[in-house]
């Protein structure tokens, strides 16, 4: 499986993508990739919803041959059993161009 997650927001507003192939990822975390791909795509929240001006806002896609599903959260609406699978992520992390 391939994800994509773009963080944006935070303090900078700097946009942070990350482009990885799962095998690459700590093994705990495939059960959640491929449950989160099962689980289909989230809705993304009203704009009045969103968190504070300072917080990040993620967005998740994971791409299985020709099934795809994307991910959307504002930091107070994170999952905790997504948060870890997020920081792996954003460790992997480039600024956008």
């Amino acid at each position: 499986m391939h994800l994509k997650l773009v963080r944006s927001g935070g303090l900078a507003g700097l946009t942070m993508v990350a482009s990885v192939d799962s095998a690459d990822l700590p093994s705990d975390q495939q059960g959640l990739i491929a449950l989160l791909l099962t689980l289909g795509v989230s809705p993304k929240p009203d704009a009045g919803q969103r968190g504070g001006p300072d917080q990040f806002s993620y967005q998740l896609e994971i791409h299985q041959g020709e099934h795809s599903v994307r991910h959307h959260w504002d930091e107070p609406d994170v999952p905790e059993m997504v948060r870890p699978l997020l920081a792996a992520l954003v460790n992997e992390a480039r600024p956008a161009h």
